[in-house]
């Protein structure tokens, strides 16, 4: 090992960066970040650095170096745009032992940077020895989507946590396997991602475990499970948020629909356990109250459960029944957020779902409700500029049909449909409204299709990269 990382202190430190722009802009990003003070000396600057200035977070000394900048400085960042300058830099740096960082000359530096995944007080450096700067970016993609957001909150509630388990286990070795206990399982992961709340019981738990054990081993067996009602978004893997893949990613348990296409599932944890639930329209469904039942069981169990739903959850997903039973049950759940197939059906024929002066709303409905047929507030969605997308529609086509010419809709409302959004085997299909049930028979539209409303595709003829399959 050529380079030792190590984590330095900056609280009230100076670091003096050489240089205003990219180079320089590009290491500011990182550094902003910390609790140093930070000098700029260059002749110009770039906006985003101006930017910064102008909050007070940098101080900008306009004009090229001279000695005294160097003068109680921890760190040096050579990042002007002259290749012959920083090296002199670097060459000044070494002869008075500061340690510099030379931006694209790895030979002129005596300390290089490190990509960072950045949960402070929680930080992840990857290095490469400036073999592979690209490979660096690739494991720090990889570890974005699998650590949340909130793991430096979770860590310093571990830090007031550790003054409560030294005064209950004072022995330093029970403390170390209380803390091993503490944060072991299947998938790390799934461990980081415990709400403080949960942490804190298993905490509790495990305190009394080790006291009663006499500092013997403890085996824990905590609950703390929880739920995680997930959007898979339309179906293209690509759409996925990173949220939705960080549950994924650490899931116990997956339960998921009908709709939740391969490629989605195949970012999921292999190891998980996977159990099918799926809808079949006029065909075999699990009931939900099966559903709401599997949730609460595996939740119980202590596992970390993901319900996995096309689109988002929110949105016809019946999340407020899984909500109700997890809240009965005491359970503890998550809603994760998914892109709707109506926003990637409105992406795929190049629209926008309002439009400035044309619609000031848009409608999301459904074709079918308990009772059957779902009926709406048809005259309003029969007025000229009314928008609607319309989920699970395609079987009650006609009776939509019916309902809007019944209330003053005129006959030749466009209404674009979009079949399998946002997927390789998406259709899209160029309709009106006396044509509709007609045209979705023509073109083989069974779904999952949205209707679109009061849109038309001339936006996206234009686009090579749209399948469009007009029907007259």
């Amino acid at each position: 090992m050529r380079y030792l990382p190590i984590h330095v202190d900056l609280k009230g430190v100076t670091l003096l960066i050489i240089g205003g722009g990219a180079a320089a802009e590009a290491k500011l990003r990182t550094l902003i970040k910390t609790d140093a003070n930070l000098i700029v000396v260059a002749p110009k600057v770039s906006t985003e650095i101006q930017k910064w200035i102008e909050e007070g977070v940098i101080v900008w000394h306009q004009r090229a170096p001279i000695t005294e900048d160097y003068i109680a400085v921890k760190l040096v960042y050579a990042a002007t745009d002259n290749q012959s300058i920083n090296t002199d830099i670097a060459k000044y740096c070494d002869e008075h032992d500061i340690l510099v960082n030379v931006a694209d000359q790895k030979d002129d530096c005596s300390f290089i940077t490190p990509a960072l995944v950045d949960r402070s007080p929680v930080t992840i450096s990857i290095g490469t020895e400036g073999t592979s700067p690209g490979l660096a970016r690739a494991l720090k993609s990889d570890l974005e989507t699998r650590l949340p957001s909130s793991l430096g909150t979770l860590a310093e509630f571990v830090a007031t946590a550790r003054k409560r388990v030294a005064k209950r286990i004072p022995d330093l070795a029970g403390r170390q396997r209380f803390w091993a206990q503490v944060f072991s399982g299947n998938d790390l992961t799934a461990q980081l991602k415990l709400s403080k709340e949960a942490l804190s019981l298993k905490i509790d738990s495990l305190i009394g475990q080790e006291n009663e054990s006499g500092g013997g081993p403890v085996k824990a067996d905590v609950s703390g499970g929880m739920v995680s009602l997930v959007g898979s978004g339309p179906g293209n893997p690509d759409l996925l948020t990173f949220q939705a893949r960080q549950k994924l990613h650490s899931a116990d348990v997956i339960v998921y629909d009908r709709l939740v296409s391969q490629g989605v599932l195949d970012l999921a944890r292999r190891e998980a356990e996977y159990i099918y639930v799926g809808k079949i329209p006029n065909g075999k469904s699990t009931p939900q109250s099966e559903i709401n039942d599997i949730l609460v069981e595996k939740a119980k169990q202590g596992l970390s459960v993901v319900r996995l739903k096309s689109g988002d959850p929110l949105i016809f997903g019946r999340a407020d029944e899984e909500i109700e039973a997890l809240e009965a049950a005491s359970i503890s759940f998550e809603i994760c957020p998914g892109i709707t197939s109506a926003a990637a059906a409105a992406a795929s024929i190049g629209a926008s779902l309002t439009a400035r002066g044309h619609n000031k709303s848009v409608s999301f409905l459904t074709g079918h409700d308990a009772k059957g047929f779902a009926e709406h507030d048809w005259t309003s969605l029969a007025q000229p500029h009314a928008r609607a997308a319309v989920y699970m529609g395609v079987g009650a086509a006609r009776f939509i049909q019916g309902r809007l010419l019944l209330h003053g809709a005129t006959r030749n409302l466009p209404i674009a449909i979009v079949e399998n959004a946002s997927r390789p085997n998406e259709k899209i299909v160029s309709s009106k409204l006396d044509a509709l049930p007609d045209d979705l028979t023509r073109a083989g539209i069974n779904g999952p299709a949205i209707l679109l409303i009061g849109y038309s595709l001339k936006q996206a003829l234009s686009l090579p990269t749209h399948k469009i399959g007009a029907v007259s």
